[in-house]
């Protein structure tokens, strides 16, 4: 049996359909890597639903802290790692800025449904490397028009991080914890990886391959550019 040496938490989107945790773990088969599907919706495709209830949400991200919080005491050794889908950001970020500093080594952000002006302060202080968010302004259906009428994630009706990006603010003194923040946007070329810039297209096999698995095997990809020019 292989000695585990770091878990990924897989957190998936509202509706839970469970294809972005599957893809994940065929992707990491082989990988001395416990990976565990967290789940927080409410119901299999209940996507409204899992999106506007609050109380579920933020009652789940509480007892991702708390899973989160065991698992680092009985081995404090270990790398933990965070990969959230869509609404399931909202879930990631929320357990995030109730951990200690530097709990979570790095954490991925596919597609945020959150609002860009999501404080992310306190959550960026729970994660030792970096943090990095894959966006498409292409992404309309669901990160404009759907969160601009039943709201984002985190409550507030209009565009998501995941389309454009999130807000940085303008104080020098948060700059340091934001600097923590990377976001790669979508570009043509990554269409040969069968993401055409819509909601899944960074859950398809070939892209999660060439972008999401090495950001977990490898820390030194920590750059925007880095990130693109490397997989093309």
């Amino acid at each position: 049996m292989i000695e585990k040496s770091a878990i990924v938490y897989i957190i998936d989107g509202a509706g839970g359909s469970g294809f972005t945790p599957l893809v994940l773990k065929r992707a990491l088969t082989g990988e001395p890597y416990e990976v565990k599907h967290f789940r927080w919706g409410t119901g299999y495709m209940r996507i409204i639903n899992d999106l506007t209830n609050r109380e579920n949400l933020l009652a789940k991200s509480k007892q991702l802290t708390s899973e989160i919080t065991k698992y680092k005491k009985f081995n404090p050794n270990r790398k933990i790692y965070i990969v959230a889908k869509s609404a399931g950001t909202a879930v990631a970020l929320n357990a995030l800025a109730d951990l200690p500093e530097n709990c979570v080594h790095r954490v991925i952000l596919m597609s945020p449904a959150v609002s860009p002006s999501y404080p992310l302060l306190n959550s960026l202080r729970a994660v030792r490397h970096d943090v990095v968010s894959f966006c498409s302004a292409a992404d309309l259906l669901f990160l404009h028009v759907g969160t601009s009428i039943f709201g984002t994630a985190d409550g507030i009706r209009g565009v998501s991080a995941g389309l454009k990006g999130f807000t940085r603010p303008d104080d020098d003194a948060l700059s340091k914890q934001y600097s923590k923040l990377h976001e790669v946007h979508w570009e043509p070329s990554m269409m040969k990886l069968l993401h055409f810039g819509d909601h899944s297209g960074n859950s398809m096999p070939l892209f999660v391959k060439k972008y999401i698995v090495p950001l977990l095997l490898n820390d030194e990809l920590a750059t925007e550019n880095e990130l693109v020019n490397e997989r093309q």
